[in-house]
């Protein structure tokens, strides 16, 4: 056995010249420090530094500690939703008594009721249920019909921005809730004026007046055109594309847009824009309260027995900087604002109005539109108040809010003017519309100004270069005579 332990000591496979034998992680040698004079770290540390004198890191005082938001967070880039209310008189006093008696008669026929029993009635004191507190409240009770239901009860609405009393005159409205507006749009700030409230508050009057008191659109035009005359030169002069279009319900058959511009035409909305859109280059007021003095005798209205002249589409105004030639250039508009208008048609009831037939597909083509705006708003205010909850789109449910989603998402600002009337008739409507729209005083915009035209956007066309090229044309067997003559 051992001889057979040497042989095999003895016996070793020769080794292959070309292989090599590498080691992993070889041993390695720590280098020696250089020769200087460190200093004791024990001697040092005991001398000069006791961990007992160094004081705690104030972790838990910063973390309670809040900081103060930025100004710019707050009040710049982001402000309130303006909701005004307006409360339209109880009785209104007309210039000549002809056109009372024939409304009167008017409405008495669509009621079925004799026009002596409907004027006995009239005779009655109405009573008022909506009282102003101050300037940004207001109480609504119940009339004394319904005071012994156990349900309907005494509310008071507050946070306003303003309430315009039944007194209130066109010019103080305008002062407070358009020239706002008008500022920021000369300024280049976008915005939107949008008027809510039943049938025959009111919504029209204030939006347009009439010759002797003027509304929110004249004065506005009056304003934007007098402060451009102002800054400008006469050489130079600021002039506006105005465009103003309505939507409606042709015997419930679907919503339709209608041009009401002067070769108005029907209109199709792709997305957020309106196509075919016709808009009229003004440069003064006179021609563009013109534009839409012609627009409104084309809107559509009928007779209901809660108003005599009952607006039955959406109209909305556009007002735009529109670029001007100066020493055969083309001037870059400053800025890409637009300034809207826009007029709801009031909500109606059945039962007040006895709508019939057209009247009530109508009727229920406006109240579905009225539905759809409160939904867009209610659904981004309860997203701005918590981000996780999906964001509900509503505004693919009509027109007028699939034109308007930009507004309706908070995008750009937007202010609302409220219309009511406070007799106890019109109790049902007027708590309907306090109820859905007190909660909206908590949405906020974005108040971000509009970029300007710059380079990335799209050229003047006039500038391009056009050659016409001729047209190519097959030849089928004809002679040589024929094509080269």
């Amino acid at each position: 056995m051992e001889r057979e332990e040497k042989d095999l000591m003895e016996f070793k496979s020769p080794q292959c010249p070309y292989t090599i034998t590498v080691r992993r992680n070889p041993p390695r040698r720590a280098k020696k420090t250089p020769a200087t004079n460190a200093p004791d770290v024990t001697t040092s540390s005991s001398t000069h530094f006791d961990t007992k004198d160094v004081p705690r890191f104030p972790i838990e005082e910063i973390l309670q500690c809040q900081l103060p938001l930025s100004k710019t967070s707050t009040s710049e880039n982001s402000e309130n939703l303006r909701v005004f209310l307006r409360i339209r008189p109880l009785d209104i006093k007309k210039n000549s008594k002809k056109n009372v008696d024939g409304a009167n008669i008017a409405r008495s026929r669509l009621k079925g009721i004799s026009p002596k029993q409907d004027m006995k009635k009239k005779t009655k004191k109405k009573e008022i249920c909506l009282s102003v507190n101050d300037t940004r409240s207001v109480t609504l009770s119940p009339p004394q019909i319904m005071q012994d239901s156990r349900r309907v009860k005494t509310e008071v609405y507050d946070g306003f921005s303003h309430v315009f009393g039944s007194d209130s005159l066109q010019k103080e409205v305008y002062d407070r809730v358009m020239d706002p507006l008008v500022s920021d749009f000369i300024a280049g700030k976008s915005g939107m004026l949008a008027a809510m409230g039943p049938t025959g508050s009111g919504k029209t009057h204030t939006v347009f007046g009439c010759p002797r008191e003027l509304g929110m659109v004249p004065r506005a035009l009056q304003k934007i055109f007098n402060c451009t005359s102002n800054t400008c030169t006469s050489e130079l002069t600021r002039s506006y594309y105005v465009s103003i279009f309505e939507i409606y319900s042709e015997r419930g058959k679907g919503e339709r847009i209608f041009d009401l511009s002067s070769d108005g035409v029907d209109l199709c909305l792709q997305q957020s824009t309106i196509k075919g859109l016709q808009e009229v280059l003004v440069s003064n007021a006179v021609e563009a309260e013109a534009v839409i003095a012609r627009g409104m005798l084309k809107r559509a209205t009928a007779m209901t027995n809660s108003n005599s002249q009952s607006s039955r589409s959406q109209c909305i105004i556009n007002i735009r900087v529109a670029p001007n030639m100066f020493d055969g250039k083309v001037e870059l508009v400053p800025n890409n604002a637009v300034l809207t208008i826009v007029d709801l048609a009031g909500a109606e009831r059945e039962k007040k109005t006895g709508n019939q037939g057209t009247r009530l597909l109508e009727s229920n083509f406006i109240n579905n539109t009225s539905m759809v705006f409160g939904l867009c708003l209610r659904s981004l205010l309860e997203h701005q108040k918590n981000p996780k909850k999906q964001f509900q789109k509503h505004f693919q449910n009509s027109l007028l809010t699939r034109y308007l989603r930009d507004y309706l998402e908070g995008k750009k600002r937007m202010t609302l003017i409220l219309t009511v009337k406070p007799g106890e008739d019109d109790y049902l409507d007027t708590s309907v519309l306090l109820r859905q729209a007190a909660p909206y005083m908590k949405i906020k915009f974005s108040t971000v100004e509009e970029p300007s035209n710059l380079a990335h956007q799209k050229r003047h066309l006039d500038k391009l270069p056009r050659v016409e090229q001729p047209k190519r044309r097959k030849l089928r067997n004809l002679d040589a005579s024929e094509v080269f003559y």
